[in-house]
């Protein structure tokens, strides 16, 4: 099928795309927008970390809400109007400008740099309505849609103003509804883009394969910083590097799940499949930076002594939340007659590991450093194991699976 991009001048009028199956690699300007937000990761994470407590866990994760939203607003544009026009690197150049804003006041976003996080908010989001309606204009299909986006945003406006006037408290509840309010427009409207061409297999995918592996990133980079902390204030141990390649081989384990069993499989093609699948990312995505920044806190913990409690429940409690959302993940999958992995089996495995370590979690007893890792590693193994033997059957044996899980 011919590129709808090519061909009609150098600035080009919104189309919606309609490929059906046909391949759309991701293009290198989309690549260069997502940098900004391996900054915007590091910057919430280096925060949690400042705050490993009850309180920061919430803002971290209101804020990480804001980010994921901006972020998945300006990739779904993509994915319905991608051209290769000038307008389109105009475009993704202001794109940047305002996400940008989310990195320089992510820092105590909801405390002192609020204005400056909400504003940065605001403007990135509004540039992307803004896109919405005017490819609506050109678009009778998408029109309602639009029009729906452009009213859960301008309610979610007129929330974060009024969170302006109220004491801190409040001013978290109002963002809290502004940014839920934003992101269940979708689900509000999807009976306006449930006759919209299918999504992408491979591209829409691949687009969050992308953002998956830039927070497993700031994982390794946690990992990394931990151990430079640990030898500046000690030096370095022999514990300390075993401790640190455990907490490597966890983020191993991390990516080994998600792109062997979720990145590799598109959606379900029916929109409300994959509007969940969207919104399940936002809680896989948080728990994998909560379990990155536990990992490198329990790499400046000193010598054998048990993890502080809040670290220990960071670690197994946020990895457990992670499973939980992968095994969610595989739910809305498609499921080809030949995939080896079974529709009730391999989800609920994980369910059942991760139940078993947010139980340890909560009543386990304190656990040294290299004790937690292990453990956590140990967790990560038995899904992974149960991949490599499904994945790996022999064809003969595979067919006959396949047909005793249909």
């Amino acid at each position: 099928m011919s590129d709808p991009g090519r061909g009609r001048g150098a600035w080009q009028r919104p189309s919606l795309r309609d490929d059906g199956d046909h391949h759309r690699p991701v293009g290198w300007i989309e690549l260069f927008f997502d940098l900004v937000f391996v900054v915007i990761v590091a910057v919430l994470a280096h925060d949690l970390q400042q705050h490993i407590d009850p309180g920061g866990l919430l803002r971290f994760g209101l804020q990480f809400l804001a980010v994921f939203w901006a972020w998945n607003g300006y990739t779904y544009y993509t994915e319905r109007f991608e051209s290769h026009g000038l307008e389109n690197r105009l475009f993704a150049f202001i794109a940047i400008l305002t996400v940008a804003g989310l990195a320089i006041w992510g820092e105590d976003g909801l405390g002192h740099n609020y204005l400056g996080f909400a504003a940065s908010y605001v403007l990135a989001r509004a540039l992307n309505i803004g896109l919405w309606i005017n490819a609506a204009s050109h678009e009778p299909r998408f029109r309602r849609a639009a029009w729906g986006f452009a009213g859960g945003f301008v309610a979610a406006v007129l929330l974060l103003a009024a969170s302006l006037f109220v004491d801190e408290r409040w001013r978290l509840v109002l963002f809290a509804l502004a940014v839920v309010v934003d992101i269940a427009t979708p689900a509000v409207t999807q009976r306006f883009q449930a006759g919209l061409p299918p999504l992408s297999r491979d591209k829409f995918p691949e687009r969050f394969g992308l953002l998956t592996m830039i927070v497993l990133g700031e994982t390794v980079a946690g990992v990394i910083r931990g151990v430079a902390t640990s030898n500046a204030q000690t030096g370095l141990s022999a514990g300390t590097i075993v401790e640190a390649a455990a907490g490597l081989a966890i983020g191993f384990g991390l990516w080994w799940l998600y792109f062997d069993f979720i990145a590799r499989r598109p959606t379900r093609p029916v929109f409300a499949a994959a509007l969940t699948w969207v919104y399940l990312h936002i809680a896989s995505l948080s728990g994998i930076i909560v379990v990155g920044v536990a990992i490198a806190q329990a790499l400046e913990g000193t010598g054998d002594a048990p993890l502080a409690p809040d670290v220990r429940a960071l670690l197994l409690y946020g990895l457990a939340f992670t499973l939980l959302a992968f095994a969610q993940l595989e739910i809305t999958l498609d499921r080809a007659p030949d995939e080896p992995t079974g529709a009730v089996a391999s989800p609920m495995l994980k369910v059942v590991v991760g139940l078993c370590l947010a139980v340890l979690a909560w009543v386990g007893p304190p656990l040294p450093t290299a004790l937690a890792l292990a453990l956590c590693i140990g967790a990560l193994t038995i899904p992974a194991v149960y991949g490599a033997i499904v994945y790996f059957r022999k064809p003969r044996e595979l067919g006959v699976e396949v047909g005793r899980e249909s």
